[in-house]
């Protein structure tokens, strides 16, 4: 059979890959694997497709004899979350996540709210042709559970209500995080102004990758209503993005940065797990904090596997997506927007201030179409074509320079290429990009 999973769960557009009948066999398959019993929290983001997947996956997981606790419209770390607190032996996420209104995604996680190892998912795909139903009498059963307001409890029992009164402009994307991260500031004590905070799953407002092209009405909102700062979630609120009181968009790593050298600063020796597309800014602050830096493959299963194996204190990806190991070992938007707001509270200082004290870097990110069967060759003639630098094939090839580095990285889930170039210097970070664009275009000129 042809491979279910993805870099992060089984992922397609809606009622084109990812189909009902998928969604029963799925839920059907990972019943089996949990040996026809057990409790599965499933929740969904508010997608147009959410409901009818869930319905689909409850029926293979009830056919296969697992009971059902059906969590709603949540973001993803609330369903790690709830996986936990109502001790259940696996879960399941259906969402898109970043991706546009047509796309979902089916993503199962573990007794300790963890995306599935690769391991698990190796084993759900062998099973997938092989499932077991249940006798009429062992039918699963369901059961409507709420999990929000358990989840905010948990944070405001975490965290101080601040000191500051913090004014800050709060945009969901008309997604998931809509539900929750509002309410949960102002009771923490912010000022909060909600933008295209209405659920919405076709995203109205803005596509749900809080990525710079998508943000421009959040800084002009910032900027306007004098603010100081904004938040913007993705679709299932797993990562968050920063607007300075400028209307500066800060990138996801350097979010990541700010966070870990808030909430790692009375740990000894900390260990910050991050992958090979991460800013040089996440070395600075494991120097700073006489810490380490643990550079691994990209993909949050490959995070929680080496925090499981080799430990780690915060753990985190370039796209605002940080975990927090004693919370949950899922990536959290909130709790991220949440440790961002209370470094600003304790620092007093304006996010712009915050941002200075770590130096600056520049980044260049883009991408090159590659056929997926050229692409082993490609990352092959390119590392003879870089061995006189200092290489990092963990994932990719990471070429390392004395003054920056470039990243070539084959995408898990498209036909291409992503090349990251970062120095500090801004011409340097665009050399870098100019010859990384170079010789992979070459590359995939010579071998087609």
């Amino acid at each position: 059979m042809p491979k279910l999973f993805g870099t992060h769960g089984v992922r397609g557009i809606s009622n084109v890959e990812l189909t009902p009948k998928l969604a029963v066999e799925l839920g059907l398959a990972l019943a089996t694997w949990l040996k026809n019993r057990g409790k599965v929290a499933i929740g969904y983001d508010n997608r147009t497709s959410g409901i009818m997947l869930e319905h689909a996956t409850i029926a293979g997981l009830t056919d296969g004899g697992c009971d059902a606790f059906r969590l709603g419209m949540v973001p993803t770390p609330i369903l790690s979350f709830g996986i936990r607190y109502f001790r259940c032996d696996a879960g399941v996420m259906i969402t898109g996540s970043h991706n546009p209104p047509e796309c979902n995604g089916i993503k199962f996680w573990d007794p300790e709210g963890a995306s599935f190892s690769r391991e698990y998912e190796r084993q759900v795909e062998w099973i997938f042709d092989k499932p077991r139903r249940v006798v009429w009498s062992s039918i699963g059963r369901c059961r409507e559970v709420d999990v929000i307001e358990q989840y905010m409890r948990a944070v405001l029992a975490r965290v101080p209500r601040f000191k500051r009164r913090l004014k800050v402009v709060v945009d969901c994307a008309n997604a998931a995080g809509s539900v929750v991260t509002p309410r949960l500031l102002t009771e923490l004590g912010c000022q909060v102004i909600s933008m295209n905070c209405q659920p919405d799953g076709t995203f109205p407002g803005r596509l749900p990758e809080p990525s710079p092209e998508h943000l421009g009405e959040l800084v002009k909102t910032v900027v306007a209503c004098k603010a100081d700062l904004g938040i913007a979630h993705d679709g299932d609120a797993d990562r968050t993005l920063i607007v300075d009181e400028k209307g500066e968009i800060m990138t996801g790593d350097r979010v990541f940065a700010l966070v870990a050298l808030h909430y790692l600063r009375r740990r000894e020796r900390p260990k910050v797990v991050t992958t090979v597309a991460s800013s040089s800014v996440l070395d600075d602050v494991a120097t700073e904090l006489s810490g380490k830096v643990a550079r691994i493959r990209v993909g949050e299963p490959e995070i929680v596997n080496e925090i499981r194996k080799r430990g780690g204190d915060i753990a985190g990806e370039e796209n605002g997506g940080v975990i927090f190991p004693d919370w949950l070992l899922c990536r959290d938007g909130i709790m991220t927007a949440v440790e961002f707001l209370e470094l600003l509270d304790q620092r007093e200082l304006s996010v712009s201030q915050v941002d200075a004290l770590l130096p600056h870097y520049y980044q260049i990110k883009q991408r090159v179409k590659c056929p997926d069967k050229l692409k082993p060759k490609v990352l092959n003639t390119l590392g003879r074509r870089f061995s006189r630098y200092r290489l990092d094939q963990t994932d990719g090839l990471r070429v390392v320079f004395d003054d920056g580095w470039l990243l070539i990285r084959p995408s898990g889930t498209e036909p291409i290429f992503r090349c990251f170039a970062e120095s500090r210097d801004a011409k340097r970070a665009e050399g870098l990009a100019k010859l990384g664009m170079r010789e992979l275009r070459a590359c995939i000129r010579k071998l087609s």
